[in-house]
Order: C-alpha cells, then sequence, then structure tokens
C-alpha cells in the first residue's frame, strides 16, 4: 500500500508555489547559509537573506559547532525546505546508471517488480560506489552513509520511458544519482534541523557540473574547473556520468606567495596588485612583470588540469577569488599540450535556457559564489518530476540513510 500522507509530503516539496529554502553550504574554507525565496512556476529566485563564516577547517565537531552558531541567527518560526550542499570532502555525489536482466521479461513490469528493481539498482550503485566514496572523503567505509538518492531515468530494452509500468522488457536500465556522505557530519546536522524538513543533500561541485551540462546542451563532455584559495577541484561531466575526479595543490594563495616572494609584500597588498593588474591600472613595466608572474602559474595551472582530465573538452573555470585576466585567455589555453577551450564561468552561463532570474533583498551585502548556490536551486528544478518513481526510491533507501 502507498503511503498516501508521505507522498503528499515529496511531491510538496517539490512543487510548493514560493517555497522557502534554506541552503546550507559547506565550501572548502567558507560555511554559508542563505534564505532563499523560489517561484518555479515565474522562474524568479530571491535572495532574502545570507550569513557568512570563514572556516579554517573542515574537521566535523569544527564545522557543527560553526552551522550551529549561524542557525541560531535564521528565522525560527519558518517552514523551510532545507538543502545541504557540500564539499567534496563531506559528501560525494556520483550520476551513473545500473542495468539490471529481468528474469521474466515476458511479463508486464507492475508495481511490485518496479519496486524490486528499483531496490537491486540502489544497492548495486551504493555498495559498489562506497569504497570509492570512502577512499575519496578519506574516512572509512563504516563511516560512509547515503545522504541522498534521486532516480534520473529509466530505459527500457534500450528505450527511453517516462514510466516503465505496463512495458515487458529483457532489461531494464536505472538512471540514478546518490550522495554518498561522512557519517558523523551528515547525523551531526540532522541533529541541528529537523531532519523530515532536509529535502536534498548535495557534492557542491557535481551539482554545479550537472546543471551546467545542462544549460549548455551541447553533447559534448566538460570540465568544472573550482578555483579555491587553497587547491584546484577538478569534475568530469557528460551525458549521465559525472564526478569529481581530483584535487591539486594550486590555488589563489599560489598566486599571492609567488608576488609576495617577488615583490616582498604582504597578502593584503598583493591581492591590491591583482585589481591593479586587471584593471591595468600600473605602469607599463609593473604590468609586464605582474603578467609574467601570472603566466608562470598559468602554466602550473594548466598541468594540474592536463593530468587529471581524461579527454579534451570544454573547461570552465569557476574561481573563489579574484582572479588575475589573463589566466582567462587564448594565452592560458596555449599552455595546455591538448586542445582545450577555457570559459571563465558566470551564473549567467549556469542558467542560461532555464529562463531564470535572480534578485536579491537590501539586507544581502554579499554572496559567495552565486553560480554555486544558483546551481543547487535549479537541480531541484529540472529533477524529473515522477513522483511514484521517487516514492519507491525513498522508502526502500530510508534504512540507509542512516
Amino acid at each position: 500500500m502507498l503511503d498516501l500522507n508521505f507522498l503528499k509530503r515529496v511531491i510538496s516539496s517539490l512543487t510548493v508555489k514560493n517555497p522557502n529554502f534554506l541552503v546550507v553550504e559547506v565550501i572548502n574554507h567558507y560555511l554559508q547559509i542563505t534564505l532563499v525565496k523560489a517561484d518555479f512556476s515565474s522562474k524568479n529566485i530571491l535572495i532574502c537573506k545570507n550569513w557568512i563564516k570563514e572556516l579554517s577547517s573542515l574537521e566535523v565537531p569544527y564545522l557543527l559547532k560553526e552551522v550551529k552558531k549561524i542557525l541560531k541567527k535564521a528565522p525560527k518560526k519558518a517552514d523551510f525546505n532545507i538543502i545541504l550542499n557540500l564539499d567534496s570532502n563531506l559528501a560525494l555525489t556520483i550520476y551513473s546508471s545500473v542495468s539490471l536482466v529481468r528474469p521474466k521479461p515476458k511479463e508486464l513490469i507492475d508495481e511490485a517488480d518496479l519496486d524490486n528493481l528499483i531496490s537491486q539498482a540502489i544497492w548495486r550503485f551504493f555498495d559498489k560506489q562506497r569504497p570509492k566514496a570512502a577512499k575519496k572523503m578519506d574516512v572509512e567505509e563504516i563511516d560512509v552513509l547515503l545522504a541522498d538518492v534521486r532516480i534520473r531515468g529509466v530505459k527500457v530494452d534500450g528505450h527511453k520511458v517516462v514510466n516503465p509500468l505496463g512495458f515487458k522488457a529483457k532489461s531494464v536500465e536505472i538512471y540514478l544519482s546518490e550522495t554518498f556522505g561522512v557519517r558523523d557530519f551528515i547525523r551531526g546536522v540532522r541533529e541541528l534541523m529537523p531532519s523530515n524538513k532536509i529535502i536534498f543533500v548535495s557534492e557542491a561541485g557535481t551539482t554545479l557540473s550537472h546543471t551546467l551540462l545542462n544549460s549548455i546542451n551541447e553533447n559534448k563532455p566538460l570540465f568544472l574547473v573550482n578555483l579555491f584559495p587553497n587547491q584546484t577541484a577538478v569534475f568530469h561531466a557528460s551525458a549521465g556520468h559525472l564526478r569529481h575526479i581530483d584535487n591539486f595543490a594550486w590555488g589563489g594563495n599560489s598566486l599571492l606567495q609567488n608576488l609576495n616572494d617577488n615583490f616582498k609584500l604582504d597578502d593584503a597588498v598583493s591581492k591590491t596588485m591583482i585589481e591593479i593588474y586587471n584593471r591595468n591600472g600600473g605602469s607599463p613595466h609593473l604590468i609586464k612583470k605582474l603578467e609574467n608572474i601570472f603566466m608562470e602559474e598559468c602554466q602550473l595551472l594548466a598541468n594540474g588540469i592536463e593530468l587529471l582530465a581524461p579527454e579534451t573538452g570544454k573547461i570552465f573555470i569557476n574561481p573563489y577569488f579574484n582572479l588575475p585576466s589573463c589566466l582567462i585567455s587564448e594565452r592560458f589555453e596555449s599552455k595546455f599540450n591538448k586542445n582545450f577551450k577555457v570559459e571563465l564561468l558566470s551564473t549567467d552561463t549556469v542558467m542560461k535556457k532555464t529562463g531564470f532570474t535572480i534578485q536579491f533583498s537590501k539586507s544581502v551585502k554579499k554572496i559567495k559564489n552565486l553560480s554555486t548556490l544558483s546551481s543547487v536551486l535549479l537541480e531541484i528544478f529540472l529533477m524529473p518530476k515522477n513522483e511514484k518513481i521517487n516514492y519507491l526510491a525513498n522508502r526502500r533507501v530510508r534504512w540507509l540513510l542512516s
């Protein structure tokens, strides 16, 4: 029997006209909690209020303490849908598919059969990917739990269908995404807020890659390169398959350190030097010297990306700091041995073809990486709306979500 009340909650969380979202982002070097009003019918997103905390580490006890502090500032009586958008050290979202052979191909697929197929797909996916997730997040397998699962599509004998019920099939291929989380962090967050209101948990970089892939719609692989102060994270996206490849030790601090060493400056003045370069505000001699330094760093960045990239494609650079303009230029592209096209990621690129607009209330002074924030909201909007399949999936994974 279907649990109708549970099904109604799943549907309403995706279709309510003006939902309040509380988006909790823990990404590399910052914690940002944002209150959002999203009207999916008119495709308008209003950023109502946000709180930002620069982080000194990603240790779980420290993170939970900081999340708790900021949550005290959020409105207490509002009925929020909560989204967790997390760093790759805390969560890993994998998009892939599982192919299943039906023992009785001449029989129609009924609800019991579909329930069993979904259960098998989720378990096989979980069992196969959990060791990889543990290794990526640098924890033991026992410390990894399934934080979120979504059925993205179904093929019956190689043909895509909206609903497989009533079909005969020798094989069924189920496309899905699963988010694995660090157990102590996910459990700790659930204790800080109503766990039944957490409607989506994602790895920020992979979710951004997915919405970007949907937005540009070129049927070609792409790479998302997140430039953080202390490292660079590379993500790969192609039709149906998305993943975090790896990180390497190049970031904004590398630029600052090079400037510090060459000019005997501190970080604050070096950041000003980058601003001077970007507006071409210095003497020709200074601009030339800065460019030479930056191009050295360009080569190191290109080497790191090329080492991780399994194939050529378009590279979207997503900086979380003020980036010298020469890092997005034909000169930067020339640093690669392979044929890569490089483009600076913008929020407009992410939202391209969706028709969404973003507005800000007067109380919002600064947003950390709007592309990352907007992508997770677009991901919810773009999710397949097959309530029956997602109900069956949610029912089957409850015991894995603890």
